[in-house]
C-alpha cells in the first residue's frame, strides 16, 4: 500500500526560495538542501493540512493555504508537492532540530547554479524543478 506525503515549497512573496539544510544523521540525503518540507499525512488529514503543519513544524512559517503543484508516485509513496507563498520575516526561520542544521533564502537564480553542480548540493523533486523551469539542457 502507498504512504501519502505531503511536501511544500516555500516561496518569499519577493521571490525567493527557502532552502533547509538536512541533519547529518538524517539517513537520506544528510547535510544537503532541501527545497521542501515534507513528511507523511496523518490519518484524518487532508495533504493540503499535512503540507501546512509540516513548513510550521520544520521552519516555524506559518500560513494558511497551499496550491498544489504536482504529484508524483514511486513504489511505496504518493507525493503531494504544494507551494505555499509567504510574506514573513526572512530571519524568523526557527528549525526542527533533529530535522535541519541551517537554512538560507536563494533567488531562482541561484537554485539553479546550485542544481546544475555536480554533485548538487540541492535535493529537488522533479515537480518543483519542472515549476520553476530548471530543467538541465543535455
Amino acid at each position: 500500500s502507498y504512504r501519502l506525503v505531503a511536501g511544500v515549497l516555500c516561496m518569499h512573496k519577493d521571490g525567493s526560495i527557502l532552502l533547509v539544510k538536512r541533519h547529518p544523521e538524517k539517513p537520506t540525503h544528510p547535510n544537503l538542501y532541501e527545497a521542501s518540507a515534507s513528511g507523511s499525512v496523518l490519518a484524518g488529514e487532508t495533504a493540503e493540512a499535512a503540507a501546512i503543519r509540516e513548513l510550521q513544524e520544520e521552519t516555524g512559517i506559518c500560513c494558511d493555504t497551499v496550491t498544489l503543484l504536482y504529484e508524483e508516485s514511486d513504489e511505496c509513496r504518493l507525493y503531494r508537492g504544494f507551494l505555499a507563498q509567504v510574506d514573513c520575516d526572512k530571519a524568523s526561520v526557527r528549525l526542527q532540530a533533529e530535522e535541519a542544521v541551517d537554512y538560507r533564502w536563494v533567488s531562482r537564480q541561484e537554485l539553479e547554479k546550485l542544481n546544475q553542480q555536480k554533485p548538487s548540493p540541492v535535493i529537488l523533486h522533479r515537480g518543483i524543478i519542472r515549476y520553476l523551469g530548471l530543467e538541465r539542457n543535455s
